[in-house]
């Protein structure tokens, strides 16, 4: 009972981690051509210390927003699949925070991955990894009749 309410606590914060991400991720994918638009025409009213964090934003490739946005929603996935106590779910979740360590270096080079990302991610995957397995869900099906039950059957 004790791991199964760790696992949830762990599940509502993870859920709560993707669905932000997911739906900014989202956000900047659809609106960064206004970005660019409104930027390029409205420089001049910005702070020089907001137009040097501002200059990095606006040069992200949309296309790096819009694969982030669709890698938490494969989180999101994942954590309701776990919640449900599903292997599956454990696999989703994972190949989705593999992939998400990988999008920043692939796309925006080794200078935007994080140490803190990488110990998070592993972190997590491996309590969800300990818990699950805690819980049997690993473990594979028993089939509960015997060989002895299906050869007395057909007699």
């Amino acid at each position: 009972m004790k791991n199964q309410l760790t696992l949830r606590i762990l599940l509502v914060l993870s859920l709560i981690n993707a669905v932000g991400s997911a739906v900014s991720f989202s956000f900047m994918a659809a609106l960064m051509p206004y970005f660019h638009n409104f930027y390029s025409l409205h420089s001049d009213m910005f702070p020089a210390e907001f137009l040097t964090v501002w200059n990095r934003i606006v040069e992200i490739p949309r296309p790096y927003f819009a694969a982030g946005a669709v890698l938490y929603i494969l989180e999101i996935v994942g954590c309701i699949l776990m919640w449900r106590l599903r292997s599956s779910g454990f696999h989703c979740y994972t190949l989705s925070q593999l992939l998400l360590l990988l999008l920043p270096l692939l796309s925006l080079g080794k200078g935007f991955i994080g140490l803190g990302d990488i110990m998070f991610s592993l972190l997590f995957v491996a309590i969800y990894y300990m818990k699950l397995k805690s819980l049997g869900v690993f473990s594979p099906e028993t089939d509960t009749t015997s060989d002895a039950d299906t050869d007395n059957a057909g007699e």
